[in-house]
């Protein structure tokens, strides 16, 4: 009974030897790389002095002015796009790295105003596509919107400010 015993003593220290050695034994490691690529940043700039709606008048029933990326303005409603002043579609310039793909956020509203009275300015799109990218760093496109002006608008001149964002996809 004693040479078993010591039988059974001797392969647990075996194994619990065993098991130290297969752990250490498993055990690796290595010294792993990391690295990035800074390039850059994307900027934007409007390159014609922003978008302009021209000259319009409005009946009493009040309507819409349309600006197209070319442009180009149709109405609705008692709003008429009169001749003169400025019209021109909102143009900018995209400068970043290489050919990336970016996107472009319009808002979905804004206003514009002759210090007392507002208009909004909704329904902001633009000529860019649905992925546009930048060749050799570079990208332009146009934008427009549509004004809704109220029957009773007071005649006076009207401006305001909105948010563009680019950002690289």
């Amino acid at each position: 009974m004693i040479r078993y015993n010591k039988l059974i003593l001797a392969a647990g220290a075996a194994a619990l030897s065993a098991g130290m050695y297969t752990t250490a034994a498993s055990a690796a490691s290595i010294l792993a790389n990391a690295a990035a690529n800074v390039i850059a940043p994307l900027t934007v700039a409007e390159t014609n002095g922003g978008m302009n709606f021209g000259d319009v008048a409005v009946g009493t029933g009040g309507g819409t002015i349309v600006l197209d990326t070319t442009g180009g303005r149709s109405t609705t409603g008692d709003a008429e796009a009169v001749t003169g002043g400025t019209v021109q579609a909102g143009a900018y310039s995209v400068s970043g790295s290489g050919t990336k793909a970016y996107t472009i956020t319009l808002p979905v509203s804004a206003t514009i105003s002759d210090g007392a009275n507002n208009m909004t300015v909704d329904v902001f799109n633009h000529d860019a596509g649905g992925t546009p990218a930048l060749t050799a760093g570079a990208d332009t496109f146009n934008s427009g919107a549509t004004m809704n002006i109220n029957g009773s608008q007071v005649v006076n001149p009207y401006s305001g400010t909105y948010n563009l964002t680019v950002n690289y996809q």
